[in-house]
């Protein structure tokens, strides 16, 4: 009799991948963080130009006092010309009227002569005494005659003094006016360039405000779009948790059928066997016959001759045990009912018949072989290769809790190595495939046939 060995469906119940599918926070973390390192900068550097402001407001400051100090001085001087030159008017008009007297005298003298005039002065006298009263006042007159001389070069004298002291007045105020002019061009450069200085700095904190804005605006997208990830992915999780608990449900209901089926079937067999064992018994008591009475049987003879006892019946359901080589049952009818952007799901699409409630990729190997596959270590082109749980993917690790699973593009003897294809939500294409070469040692191998 034929045994039937029962398969328990598995159902998978991998979570969802732990890496973000595309989270740029901490890269905009980093930039905004650069932003403000450069804005403070900028704000010591403002804080250093006005300093700088501060102490040259101080210097403007002195320069205006000097300006006013320099303009008060050239009104002084202004007003001192003008004085100074009031009186040069006032003694060129004196000395212009005193050369006219000169000039008379000059001239008197010149047509009637000094020595006769004091000769008939003389001469012209009544007496001695009145001779000598007209010496005298002829004295007198030539001796204001040269008082009037001595002052008239005096007064020459004083205008040229005066006329030299104007005009070094006068080069003083063009030399004051000249460095004031200097002054206050000296302050126009350097509030001009105190205003480029605040302008520039304002300018470039502005643009540097801007940029972080910026940033902040694209990591509040970034995060936006994490969330948004993180919201299907906990919606597409819930689906396939619930599927799965479908699926865990139905495969439970497919054991208890299963169970009770093997039940009905023992039973049944224990039923026949024990009628068949009464049916043989009965044949053995009847095997014995009375001797016949007809003469033609020549005194017949008794048969002790037990009859055959029939054969058993065979129970309605064979059980029968797994495949081990000739190929196993094939699921491409079956549909693909692992998650999307998991590995299963990936070998499902591109291997159709494996298994559709294998479980897990590391529970692979033991559902394909209770499904009646060959699995073995020996890789192949075509076969699927199975990853236990925390082995090594060549250079990575598969989940310490699901294993991993991929299909089997070629492999190369000469290097014992396979090149596989597999998907995944590690990688950038969870959908696959991702090609990756690696060892061919140390793993299970699911064979078609």
């Amino acid at each position: 009799m034929k045994k039937k060995s029962l398969v328990a469906l598995l159902v998978c119940t991998m979570t969802l991948a732990s890496t973000p599918v595309a989270v740029f926070a901490d890269s905009y973390d980093d930039q905004i963080e650069a932003k403000d390192k450069q804005i403070n900068k900028l704000k010591t550097e403002q804080a250093d130009a006005q300093a700088q402001i501060d102490a040259l407001t101080a210097d403007i400051e002195t320069v205006n006092k000097k300006v006013k100090e320099l303009e008060a001085k050239e009104e002084t001087l202004t007003n001192e010309t003008l004085e100074l030159q009031d009186t040069i008017a006032k003694l060129k008009v004196r000395i212009a009227k005193r050369q006219e007297k000169i000039n008379a005298q000059a001239r008197d003298t010149q047509v009637n002569g000094q020595a006769s005039t004091f000769i008939d002065a003389v001469l012209g006298s009544d007496s001695v005494s009145e001779a000598i009263s007209r010496v005298q006042a002829m004295s007198t007159l030539v001796g204001a005659n040269q008082d009037l001389l001595k002052q008239q070069q005096e007064d020459e004298k004083a205008v040229e003094e005066k006329v030299q002291e104007n005009e070094a007045k006068i080069k003083e105020l063009a030399a004051n006016q000249e460095e004031l002019a200097n002054q206050k061009e000296a302050i126009a450069n350097q509030q001009a360039e105190l205003k480029v200085m605040k302008a520039s700095l304002a300018t470039e904190q502005a643009k540097t405000e801007n940029d972080k804005k910026d940033l902040q605006a694209k990591k509040a997208a970034a995060e936006a779009e994490a969330a948004r990830i993180k919201k299907e992915q906990e919606a597409a999780e819930k689906a396939r948790q619930e599927a799965a608990a479908k699926q865990a449900a139905a495969a439970k209901k497919a054991q208890e059928e299963a169970a009770k089926q093997e039940a009905a079937a023992k039973e049944k067999q224990t039923t026949n066997t024990s009628s068949s064992s009464s049916d043989s018994k009965a044949d053995v008591e009847e095997s014995v016959t009375t001797p016949s009475n007809d003469d033609s049987n020549n005194g017949g003879s008794i048969s002790t001759e037990p009859s055959t006892p029939a054969t058993p019946s065979e129970p309605e359901e064979e059980i029968e045990t797994p495949s081990t080589g000739t190929g196993g049952k094939d699921h491409s009818n079956s549909g693909n009912m692992y998650a999307y952007g998991q590995c299963t799901w990936y070998v499902k699409s591109v291997a159709p018949w494996v298994g559709t409630y294998w479980g897990n990729g590391a529970q692979w190997g033991a559902s394909a072989a209770a499904d009646g596959y060959r699995v073995d270590g020996s890789p192949e082109a075509g076969s699927v290769v199975v990853f236990g749980a925390g082995q090594m993917v060549g250079d990575w690790q598969a989940s310490g809790a699901y294993g991993h699973v991929a299909y089997v593009q070629s492999y190369n003897a000469s290097s014992n190595t396979i090149t596989i294809t597999q998907g995944g939500m590690g990688f950038s294409n969870p959908g696959g495939p991702n090609t990756q070469t690696l060892s061919a040692s140390g793993f299970q191998y699911i064979h078609r046939y």
